[in-house]
């Protein structure tokens, strides 16, 4: 017979050797010859490369040569420097986040963009409505002079006979409206995150009810009944919706066996390969199984339809148009900080350990998301003069007061289950 020590002995060998073997087979994914190089610490030579870098472009060695004698140039310079300094360190240092495609170092330099645009934030917020309009100039020269906000619902006709040169301009300025695209590629990208169809359906038919919500406040939520029913939900929702949960469906029914960029066949399967998940997870939303599960995706599906609402307020207050590449620029940001968001909270759902961290992409976003809400508040004070309908008081007012009960019935019933299987 063996003794405890032993046994110890060759249980501890035994973990010891799958441990090495799991170890083992993460470098052999990660030291692959074609990419072995990006995946070793360079941050010695990129911080001597930098150095150069800054020293060429701020004229340590000739400062007369970058001196232009306008304030406000050297200024911009300066906040600029800045910025890519902080970026090239998030590049290099900040956490690693629980995606590894295509690189680990691009969704380090997404949180990085993720910090700089909470502080941009931060900064604004602290600012005057009129002094951040103006200061906005600074990012765009367009921009800092009061828009037109263009109202979808002011002639719902579907025909019109008298307009001579179409008798259906409102549905062909409707269809070819610049939102029609962004509402496809939005809930295109959505579905990829989400993965739950009637969990992007609630949040279809939510963000619906948000711009009837609030169409007293921003001309641009004033919408026909076909556009908003037809064109936004049945039309580009549902397409957009289709097309991501088809994407997943893809992605999931593959079997995810690594192989190298040096041994895929041609060059165009080595460089999109690298794009593509090293493995796909099955998130598990489950908002029915009890009701504090329901209120974490309920808290999911409000921040959604917040940061959503977000663009059009910001919009409004900061007299951004919806033609402007910052309001692309904010979108694609955002997209790409939900992504890692998305799985950190789903992860965070299903760990069962009693004390849990939110990860850090989802403090950003929500942090985010807050200052955001922040801004459109304080900016938004006197620019809407139309209170809010009564009846729409009265609704949000039942719709809470039922969700309220709903949620006390449902933990008495589970309670009271409990208490009777320990009898």
């Amino acid at each position: 017979m063996e003794s405890d020590g032993h046994r110890k002995t060759r249980r501890r060998n035994l973990i010891a050797q799958e441990s090495s073997s799991f170890n083992l087979s993460e470098v052999i994914d990660e030291l692959d010859p074609w990419t072995a190089w990006a995946y070793r610490p360079h941050t010695i030579k990129l911080l001597f490369i930098g150095t150069c870098f800054l020293i060429w472009a701020s004229g340590v060695l000739d400062p007369d040569s970058t001196s232009t004698g306008d304030l406000v140039t050297s200024v911009k310079r300066g906040v600029f420097a800045m910025i890519a300094v902080f970026l090239a360190y998030s590049l290099l240092q900040a956490p690693a986040t629980v995606l590894i495609r295509p690189h680990p170092a691009i969704w380090r330099l997404v949180h990085g963009l993720a910090v700089v645009y909470l502080i941009s934030l931060t900064f604004l917020l602290f600012q005057k409505r009129d002094d951040a309009r103006q200061f906005m100039r600074f990012l765009h020269p367009n921009l800092g002079v009061e828009l037109p906000e263009r109202s979808y619902g002011s002639d719902c006709r579907i025909y019109v006979p008298e307009d001579p040169s179409s008798r259906f301009r409102n549905v062909y300025e409707t269809l070819f409206d610049e939102f029609v695209l962004a509402h496809i590629f939005g809930w295109w990208g959505k579905a990829i995150m989400i993965r739950n169809q009637p969990l992007l359906w609630i949040l279809s038919f939510g963000f619906e009810l948000m711009e009837l919500t609030f169409r007293h406040m921003l001309p641009n939520f004033n919408e026909c009944w076909w556009d908003s029913i037809i064109l936004d939900i049945l039309a580009c929702n549902w397409f957009g919706i289709w097309a991501g949960m088809r994407t997943v469906q893809y992605f999931d029914g593959r079997t995810y066996e690594w192989v190298g960029i040096s041994q895929r066949p041609n060059i165009i399967s080595k460089v999109l390969g690298q794009f593509t998940p090293a493995q796909w997870d099955k998130d598990e939303w489950h908002p029915l199984l009890g009701p504090w599960r329901f209120l974490q995706v309920l808290f999911l599906c409000i921040v959604f339809l917040t940061v959503e609402l977000n663009t059009f307020f910001l919009k409004f207050c900061l007299w951004i148009p919806a033609q402007n590449p910052l309001i692309v620029y904010r979108l694609i940001l955002w997209w790409l900080i939900a992504i890692p968001t998305i799985r950190e909270y789903n992860s965070f759902l299903q760990d069962r350990t009693p004390i849990k961290k939110l990860g850090a992409f989802c403090w950003l976003s929500i942090a985010t998301c807050i200052v955001e809400l922040l801004i459109c508040i304080k900016f938004g004070n006197g620019l809407y003069p139309n209170p809010m309908p009564r009846w729409l008081v009265t609704f949000w007012i039942s719709v809470g007061v039922a969700l309220l009960v709903f949620l006390i019935l449902w933990s008495w019933q589970l309670r009271k289950a409990l208490e009777q299987k320990k009898l």
